[in-house]
């Protein structure tokens, strides 16, 4: 049977269409989807899927979860047109031929590398990427059409992270626990963020997407936020904060609401898949952008085949 569609949409931003495969957090600190809607808990509620439909669960949040003008008191499943709100949020289930399995897949689990199960190891800065990339089928936009761009974001540097194993680690530490690493984890990488005058595209539970107007500014992020993220680690050695992050540079293409899309986004979360924990993955063009100042370390190059892009690239790991 297939999985069952939610739409969710938020004020002010592109509205997502998720596959739920396993229960999912909703909230604006959670280890699910982040929302940034100020009405709504940390933790508000919680979708899993129940054969065609979706159960949804109040989390105890402090404004309530409604559906269709009623409150839920216990978990409630979502019949089709049925439309929960929750502070200036809502979702409801999806057509499933707006769903698709490749793109859309909602599911937090990941599969280790090398375990000979054959599974692709989905991850949160896959899901990020796809969140990104539904973003450009919703609105119908034709990447290969010179004409249909909305606008062009010009040459920007574009930076993908999240936790190595996140979802091993949460059910390792337990939700409270989880909660504590994954804020000191948000706030880390927001002040890195803003002290290197990045601008944060996208967020969905550990993973990020974030744009710089230079590849330099986005090493220091990524160097500076490492940094500080080891730091947290060593004082924190149970937490296992382990952040892999990729980095590439390119022409991008921006919407309305100001998110980026295009074949250069997809290449930076291809680059930032081939990351291990702790490890600043660049691809060569950033590399060459970078390289002639002398002032960044390299690391051994290695060659990847990157899904859907064709071909072997050479990625460099900073030294940091």
């Amino acid at each position: 049977m297939r999985a069952p569609a939610v739409r969710v949409t938020e004020p002010g931003r592109s509205t997502l269409i998720l596959l739920i495969t396993e229960e999912l957090d909703v909230g604006r600190d959670c280890g699910g989807l982040i929302l940034l809607d100020a009405a709504i808990s940390r933790r508000h509620l919680s979708v899993s899927p129940g054969g065609a439909s979706v159960l949804i669960s109040d989390l105890g949040s402090l404004n309530g979860t409604m559906v269709d003008g009623r409150p839920i008191v216990e978990p409630h499943r979502l019949a089709p047109g049925e439309v929960v709100r929750f502070g200036g949020c809502t979702l409801m289930l999806a057509a499933p031929e707006r769903a698709d399995p490749p793109l859309q897949q909602a599911a937090l689990a990941e599969t280790s590398a090398g375990s000979g199960s054959g599974d692709v190891r989905r991850t949160s800065i896959g899901m990020v990427a796809d969140a990104v990339l539904h973003d450009v089928r919703d609105t119908g936009i034709d990447l290969g059409a010179a004409g249909s761009r909305p606008s062009d974001a010009g040459t920007v540097t574009i930076v993908f992270s999240d936790i190595e194993g996140s979802t091993k680690r949460a059910v390792e530490l337990g939700d409270l626990r989880w909660h504590e690493v994954l804020t000191v984890h948000n706030q880390i990488i927001r002040r890195m963020l803003a002290r290197h005058h990045g601008t944060e595209t996208h967020s969905l539970g550990d993973g990020f997407m974030m744009c710089f107007r230079s590849a330099r500014s986005a090493i220091s992020f990524a160097v500076d936020a490492q940094r500080a993220l080891a730091a947290y680690e060593s004082a924190n050695p149970l937490a296992g904060l382990s952040v892999r992050v990729g980095i590439h540079t390119g022409e991008a293409v921006q919407g309305d609401d100001g998110d980026l899309f295009g074949r250069h986004v997809v290449m930076a979360s291809r680059v930032a898949d081939q990351a291990a924990g702790g490890e600043v993955l660049v691809s060569s063009l950033v590399r060459e952008i970078v390289e002639p100042r002398g002032d960044i370390v390299f690391g051994e190059p290695r060659s990847a085949a990157l899904k859907g892009l064709g071909g072997e690239h050479r990625l460099h790991p900073i030294v940091w």
